[in-house]
């Protein structure tokens, strides 16, 4: 059964016989391979791999506000009421409003600050900056129409640049006080000053 018959040589019979069993052993293991996959369904597509966000140096930066020009400040001065007496501390406030359109930053150093009290007439008798004053720093963003306010108040005496001299209580009168931001000076605010209370 297993030794060839024929007219031809044996090894051609036995050639014949090793290329049908190959043949059918590759058509084995092709059923084989389809069976798996009706079983399993197509192969899927792999996940498309999301691409890394960008380093946060190359987000674009929000551009730095501008400073504020002269043109885009008023300055304004406010007096607490319009009458103290004489031996009553004085109270102002220096305004600073953006009536620019563009958000914008300023130095409000409080050596660039002042506020003046004159006489009716013009005479000077009081200023924030004649006293040793320190530095501030101050740069407040300033949107348009924002304010910021700095409050001060006044003993009521007199004084001169650099507080040579011991200041005297003002007679009582009519005066004036303007508020000042480096070269941003205000209109004058008139207030009055009355006698002390009488004991």
């Amino acid at each position: 059964m297993l030794d060839p018959s024929g007219p031809l040589p044996p090894a051609v019979y036995w050639r014949r016989r090793a290329l049908a069993l190959g043949a059918a052993a590759l058509a084995a293991v092709l059923a084989g391979w389809g069976a798996v996959a009706l079983l399993h369904g197509p192969a899927e597509p792999p996940a498309p791999v999301a691409a890394p966000p960008p380093p946060p140096e190359a987000l674009a930066a929000e551009p730095a506000p501008p400073p504020c020009p002269d043109s885009a400040l008023r300055i304004a001065a406010e007096v607490a009421r319009p009458e103290f007496r004489a031996d009553e501390r004085v109270e102002f406030t220096a305004v600073l409003t953006n009536v620019g359109d563009t958000a914008c930053v300023r130095d409000t150093n409080r050596m660039l600050r002042e506020v003046v009290v004159h006489t009716a007439e013009g005479e000077r008798v009081w200023s924030s900056a004649d006293c040793a004053i320190e530095s501030t720093n101050e740069l407040p963003l300033l949107e348009p129409g924002g304010a910021v306010r700095h409050e001060i108040t006044w003993t009521g005496r007199g004084s001169v640049p650099g507080c040579a001299a011991a200041g005297e209580p003002v007679p009582s009168g009519e005066y004036q006080v303007t508020a000042r931001l480096d070269g941003i000076t205000s209109a004058p605010a008139p207030f009055r000053i009355t006698p002390a209370a009488q004991a």
